[in-house]
Order: C-alpha cells, then sequence, then structure tokens
C-alpha cells in the first residue's frame, strides 16, 4: 500500500526538515515579481484588471530595475497579500516602517 506525504514526512529527520524549510524560504525570499505572482497562480491579466490597468502596464511593473514603494505595495496587494517595510541598523535596532499612502 503507498504511504501518504504525512506518513513519509514523519520518516525523514526534523533536523533535515529544518534544512529544507530553510532552503524553501530562501528560495521565497529571492523571487522576481513575475515569479511571485506566478507562484500565486495568477497571469499578468489578472493582475491588470485587478488593478484596473492594461496588462502592458503589469509586464512594465515586472521588468523595471526600481520601483515606487506605492506601486509595489499595490501590486503585492493585487496578489492577496501585504506589503510591509522594516528598517534594520547595524546595531540590531528593526523599525517598522509605517505605510505612507
Amino acid at each position: 500500500m503507498a504511504k501518504t506525504i504525512s506518513e513519509l514526512r514523519k520518516q525523514v529527520k526534523p533536523e533535515i526538515q529544518a534544512t529544507a524549510k530553510a532552503k524553501a524560504l530562501e528560495i521565497i525570499a529571492d523571487m522576481t515579481l513575475s515569479e511571485t505572482r506566478k507562484a500565486r497562480g495568477l497571469n499578468q491579466g489578472e493582475v491588470a484588471k485587478r488593478l484596473n490597468l492594461a496588462q502592458p502596464n503589469i509586464s512594465q511593473i515586472e521588468s523595471r530595475p526600481d520601483v515606487l514603494v506605492s506601486t509595489l505595495s499595490q501590486y503585492i496587494e493585487a496578489l492577496g497579500g501585504t506589503l510591509e517595510l522594516h528598517a534594520k541598523f547595524p546595531d540590531g535596532q528593526t523599525i517598522d516602517i509605517k505605510p505612507f499612502k
């Protein structure tokens, strides 16, 4: 009889699971906007519709080397998320940057 995924996971050592999870989070953190959109199961047309823009505008947003924070925030919200900004300083202090819409 075939084993379920949950049964197979139980056989993997916790340290292996932790390493795999850390690697997955690292991969996700390095995703481009278009990769993030695709991972959310959306195409450019769907995002454009949610933002009330034309599809070529989404292509431009995704290919820009630099984007306005307000544009990025709207894009992330169209994907169903929320953009959060944090400033980290060498002394260990972290400050949450409040939205400025």
